[in-house]
């Protein structure tokens, strides 16, 4: 039987829409490498912000 997914549960959920929807908001890539590379340096750049990687948890009403 197959568990069910609840991904408002799932911190991880929440940095891909803060990734796609805010940070990468209006950014429209040349090609795949264009697209690696943003994506990279703006999962690298939330990485250095522990208040937005905690917030993550705090909204999925996970103990930290």
């Amino acid at each position: 039987m197959a568990a069910g997914y609840a991904p408002d549960l799932n911190p991880t959920e929440a940095l891909w829409s803060q990734t796609k929807y805010s940070d990468m908001a209006n950014f429209v890539p040349n090609d795949t490498l264009d697209l690696e590379v943003e994506v990279t340096f703006d999962l690298e750049t939330t990485q250095g912000d522990q208040k937005m990687l905690k917030s993550f948890f705090h909204a999925a009403e996970l103990s930290i």
